[in-house]
């Protein structure tokens, strides 16, 4: 038995009071990285709850743009071949957001400065030589300096991605009509065309038995509404988008391409009626396709002059918001921080049921609305108040406590703040310029080996 003064401690004793006291400091520094960790997780799901169409780091992705560059070693190649991927992918992801009479005054990024915009790549399909570098590489772009760059150019965007849109190819040459029946070379071409990256959501049936027996031709050429409205709605589609096209030949057997093409959703669009001649020396199948590319790029078109962000018009209303608990809160909260449609927040009052907050936005009501109804939200009016619900969560029992204080603040014409505003989330870059890049703390102080 070992015997020890009082006071004294001996070095076995004293190391392994060590020896525990760490293991015990680094039991509680893991346990806090766990909840840090946890922490971050939830509130991930949480706002990824609130994404119901097209998240924004896909709307802000590039995708297989292929490279091709030779240098006097393989890694200088790969270098140039990477650097001029990513250049090419943004002057593309500009033009994808921007009206085609804007793009020649887009703003030029080069060299380094494209590292304050690229927020990740990818390589695929890579292969090299001792000089040479190919690979196929997408990159995801960083929306908060992608917007900031266009808003300081004073240049006009859309970010708003169409719901899906069911089309219907009705292929017509020599007397006969087809729609499903093979070869149909003008579906072909909607197929090939629906691989392209746009912010109109196209989508081409494959023609199964199931479309075979939701619609035919004949009822896809008469505008049978019911149908299409039945068919858009078996392929998760608003709208239905019926496009003709007669082949014919003229004298000297040049072909030509008569186009029409209509959209059914909940109101008929105006007919469009085009007509396209090919070349001495160009096939069928090239002159369907450039057909297709013109029709969708007048789509395409229409949509972003719809959904363009004008710096220019500015509005504000005030919004009741029906919460459920403090985390579905602050899920809408950043969800609506992330609309670059919004510009600001400002929250008048919070309650445990509700919020009210005065939003300030780009443009129309109509174009609010209907972002808004793209990321699974409904901002509905009743009497003159705006009410944002998450789509099929909508709760009637209003009670006329909880009114008559919403009334008495709206009449008032509150527009200071009368809680202290939460504290500011990710979602507050919406429009800033983009700034150096500051990594995240390490968190080495937090982890024992």
């Amino acid at each position: 038995m070992i015997k020890r003064k009082k006071g004294a401690v001996s070095g076995d004793w004293a190391l392994a009071r060590s020896i525990l006291y760490r293991r015990s400091i680094a039991m509680g520094r893991r346990l806090v990285l766990i909840c840090l960790v946890g922490r971050l997780t939830l509130m991930t799901l949480s706002v990824s709850c609130l994404s119901v169409g097209v998240d924004a780091s896909d709307l802000f992705t590039i995708r297989s743009i292929s490279v091709d560059s030779e240098a006097d070693d393989a890694n200088t190649a790969r270098k140039l071949a990477l650097a001029d991927g990513q250049e090419r992918a943004l002057k593309m992801l500009l033009k994808k957001l921007t009206l085609d009479a804007d793009h020649d005054r887009l703003p030029v990024v080069e060299g380094s400065q494209l590292g304050d915009f690229v927020q990740g790549f990818e390589i695929a399909n890579e292969q090299r030589s001792e000089r040479r570098y190919l690979a196929d590489v997408t990159v995801r772009f960083e929306p908060y300096a992608v917007r900031a760059l266009l808003w300081t150019a004073g240049i006009p965007f859309a970010e708003s991605v169409s719901a899906p849109i069911v089309v219907l190819p009705v292929f017509q040459s020599d007397g006969v009509t087809k729609l499903w029946d093979d070869p149909n070379p003008w579906r072909d071409a909607w197929r090939r065309f629906e691989l392209q990256e746009g912010l109109v959501d196209l989508v081409v049936p494959i023609g199964e038995l199931v479309d075979l027996a939701a619609i035919n031709s004949g009822q896809a050429l008469n505008g049978n509404r019911p149908a299409l409205r039945d068919f858009a709605a078996g392929h998760g589609a608003d709208e239905a988008l019926v496009t003709v096209a007669k082949l014919e030949f003229d004298a000297n057997g040049v072909p030509i391409v008569d186009v029409t093409m209509q959209r059914y959703g909940s109101v008929v669009g105006p007919l469009r009626v085009e007509r396209f001649t090919g070349g001495s020396e160009e096939g069928i199948g090239a002159l369907l396709s450039a057909s297709v590319s013109k029709m969708a790029a007048r789509i395409e078109y229409d949509w972003k002059l719809e959904n363009l962000l004008a710096f220019d018009e500015k509005e504000d209303m005030i919004i009741i918001i029906p919460i459920k608990s403090l985390q579905h809160w602050l899920r809408l909260r950043s969800g609506l921080g992330k609309l670059a449609v919004i510009r600001e927040t400002k929250l008048l009052s919070l309650s445990r049921n509700e919020a009210l907050m005065r939003v300030f936005y780009l443009g129309s009501v109509d174009r609010l609305v209907s972002v808004l109804a793209q990321r699974g939200l409904d901002l509905l009016v009743s009497d003159g108040r705006w009410t944002l619900v998450e789509q099929g969560s909508l709760d009637s029992e209003d009670s006329d406590q909880r009114r008559a204080g919403i009334d008495n603040l709206i009449e008032a014409g509150a527009t200071e703040q009368v809680v202290e505003e939460l504290p500011a989330l990710e979602s507050e870059k919406v429009m800033s310029p983009p700034t150096t890049s500051v990594s995240p703390a390490p968190l080495n102080d937090l982890l024992v080996e």
